[in-house]
């Protein structure tokens, strides 16, 4: 099934906080899209997962390290932080950066590249959270996600490249992780090319439409929030 995915920039409008500049957001993501580097993967071995879960307005960003070979967590942080700015689409960054920058610092070694649960460049301003991040911290980053953002891709077939519609470039690619999972949208954060991230995520999707290092992330997460009381305002 061909899927088309696209941004109705009224909506985002509709959708930001009263004093949010939109406009001068967009100018930010224009200019760091610019620094966003797709280059082959040096160092592997590590891997980094993040992941953000939510009570009230508390965010719960958890990250772990996954050894890609042995698939042992080698390292994991939790941190705990208020966060104001809603879901909005293609402004993911401005409610989850600051967290999940928080969690990876938090961690005691130095992971090779990280995965965000999140787009890369598969965005229409080709700045999702794992570019963002990539270009913020510097580090190769993969952007992993369930849903199309935006793009045009077949999602049953395996490899399908993900387009963007106005240009026909590539964005990302779809991949199965396994028969009855759904698909995985893949994409460049940065410095890593779209074969190299690929290559990673396949080797780390176990049972799961997430790789390994997202999934633990995600459950560390969650069980973490189990922990606090929700929070109102």
């Amino acid at each position: 099934m061909r899927i088309v995915r696209t941004i109705n920039e009224n909506y985002v409008k509709s959708r930001v906080p009263r004093g949010f500049n939109l406009s001068a957001a967009r100018a930010v993501q224009r200019r760091l899209s610019g620094l966003v580097v797709e280059k082959p993967l040096s160092e592997r071995r590590l891997v980094a997962g993040l992941d953000v879960a939510y009570v009230g307005n508390t965010a719960v960003a958890a990250a772990v390290i996954v050894d890609s070979i042995s698939k042992a967590v080698m390292d994991s942080a939790v941190i705990y932080t208020r966060v104001d700015f809603p879901y909005i689409p293609t402004l993911l960054s401005f409610r989850e950066l600051k967290p999940m920058v928080m969690a990876y610092k938090s961690l005691e070694r130095a992971p090779h590249v990280v995965m965000i649960d999140g787009h890369g460049i598969a965005h229409p301003y080709r700045l999702g959270i794992a570019a963002h991040f990539g270009v913020t911290m510097g580090m190769p980053t993969i952007g992993v996600a369930k849903s199309l953002l935006y793009g045009e891709c077949d999602v049953d077939v395996d490899a399908s490249p993900i387009l963007d519609p106005a240009t026909g470039d590539q964005l990302g690619a779809v991949i199965r992780c396994g028969a009855g999972l759904g698909p995985t949208f893949i994409s460049v954060g940065n410095l890593i090319s779209l074969p190299d991230a690929v290559r990673l995520a396949r080797e780390l999707c176990v049972s799961s439409v997430m790789p390994l290092p997202i999934l633990m992330a995600h459950r560390l997460a969650n069980k973490a929030k189990k922990s606090i009381k929700p929070q109102s305002g």
